[in-house]
C-alpha cells in the first residue's frame, strides 16, 4: 500500500481545548505530528487554510438519517442516530445494521428506541439493543406521556449504563 506524502496545513485557526488559536498543523501516516508554529518540510503536501478553522472531526448527536457524503463535507466523523429514522430503531437487528453502516470511515452510534414503535407505552428490548451496538436510549422527536413508563425507562437504562435522551415536550402543556 502506497503511503501518502505528509500533509502540512498552514495559516489556519486551530480549534483546541483552550480555544481557537492561529497556527498550523502537520500530519503523516494518519497521525498529527506537530501543532502550532509548524513549518512544512520538503515533500509535504501543502494546504493554505487561509484563516479557516482547523478542527478535529465533529460529532453530531442528533441525526435522523445517515448521509455519509454530507457528513464528510461538513467535517462530521461520528453521529448519534436517533431512533425515529426509517425504519425505527426498536429491534436489535436494525440497531446492529445501523451501527455497522458507516464503518470504517464514519462512526454511527445508534440510539435505541425507548419504547416499542416509539409509542410511549411498552419498553423496548433495551439490553438486546445495547448488545447490538446501541450507545444510548432515546425517544426521538416523540415523548413519553406516562410518568410510570418514563420511570421504568430511567431505572432500566441506569442498570444497563445507557444514557437516556428524551424529547422534552408534554402534550398536556403544548396545547
Amino acid at each position: 500500500m502506497k503511503q501518502r506524502a505528509p500533509l502540512a496545513i498552514i495559516n489556519g485557526r486551530l480549534v483546541t481545548p483552550e480555544g481557537v488559536v492561529e497556527g498550523s498543523l502537520r500530519c503523516a501516516d494518519g497521525l498529527i505530528l506537530a501543532v502550532g508554529d509548524v513549518s512544512p518540510e520538503e515533500g509535504d503536501t501543502l494546504v493554505d487554510a487561509g484563516g479557516l478553522l482547523i478542527a478535529p472531526g465533529l460529532v453530531d448527536l442528533g441525526v435522523f438519517a445517515v448521509d455519509k457524503p454530507a457528513f464528510h463535507f461538513g467535517g462530521i466523523t461520528r453521529a448519534g442516530l436517533m431512533p425515529d429514522c426509517s425504519p425505527l430503531l426498536d429491534h436489535p437487528a436494525r440497531v446492529r445494521f445501523m451501527a455497522q453502516s458507516g464503518k470504517p470511515d464514519f462512526w454511527v452510534h445508534p440510539f435505541a428506541a425507548a419504547t416499542i414503535g416509539l409509542a410511549g407505552e411498552q419498553l423496548a428490548e433495551l439490553a438486546l439493543m445495547r448488545d447490538a451496538g446501541a450507545r444510548a436510549v432515546a425517544t426521538g422527536r416523540r415523548w413519553i406521556g406516562d410518568s410510570g413508563v418514563m420511570l421504568r425507562l430511567m431505572q432500566y437504562s441506569a442498570m444497563l449504563d445507557l444514557p437516556v435522551v428524551a424529547h422534552a415536550e408534554d402534550a398536556g402543556l403544548a396545547g
